[in-house]
């Protein structure tokens, strides 16, 4: 599939460019990356322009990951990445098949609480469910991601328990991680049963 952009009047969703390495590189100098995403740490500049050059393109191209730039629809700064990986299909127990994608991002600091990270994980939502790429969208966060836990929970993902992470960290492990799940029908509204520790401010 060919990159393609996604957009509101709060945000802008396109496709990350070369451009954008110094400010990856920046961005991804923050402690709290160290902590909780599965980036290379410490985070090097050839990291950046891996990601930008080759991984990103790649996943586009098989069909396997589809990975967004966030910028202010009035100019044209980076402001975090948002990512929807397909991780296959699953059979319920009526029978029917959930195709999963999982969802991941980060904002760079200056850029928090803006609520831009719901709206975009709603862009990518509305056009996966409409064009029918998946049915169930899987989110998860190490726990005390409460960001990231916070985000989701605005997004309307339904809370699915704790447990190993299903994407491995970076020494190969999967440490617990808070999980949740939204469905193409749910109807985004924030849902109860989360666990107060996760959306704690």
């Amino acid at each position: 599939m060919q990159p393609f952009s996604l957009s509101s009047p709060l945000v802008l969703l396109g496709a990350p460019v070369a451009k954008d390495t110094d400010r990856v590189f920046e961005y991804c100098q923050d402690p709290l990356f160290e902590r909780y995403l599965t980036v290379p740490w410490p985070y090097r500049l050839e990291h950046a322009e891996g990601f930008l050059g080759e991984y990103v393109p790649a996943g586009w191209m098989s069909d396997r990951e589809y990975t967004w730039a966030l910028r202010d629809p009035a100019g044209p700064e980076l402001l975090g990445v948002i990512a929807l990986r397909l991780t296959g299909e699953s059979v319920a127990a009526d029978a029917s098949v959930h195709r999963v994608g999982s969802i991941g991002f980060w904002l760079g600091a200056p850029h928090r609480g803006r609520g831009l990270m719901p709206e975009a994980q709603r862009l990518v939502a509305d056009w996966a469910f409409a064009a029918q790429i998946i049915n169930v969208m899987h989110w998860e966060c190490l726990l005390g991601n409460v960001a990231s836990a916070r985000a989701a929970w605005k997004s309307g993902f339904r809370y699915s328990g704790m447990g190993p992470s299903i994407a491995a960290y970076r020494d190969g492990s999967h440490p617990d991680s808070w999980q949740g799940h939204l469905c193409a029908e749910d109807d985004r509204s924030p849902q109860p049963g989360w666990p107060a520790e996760a959306l704690a401010r």
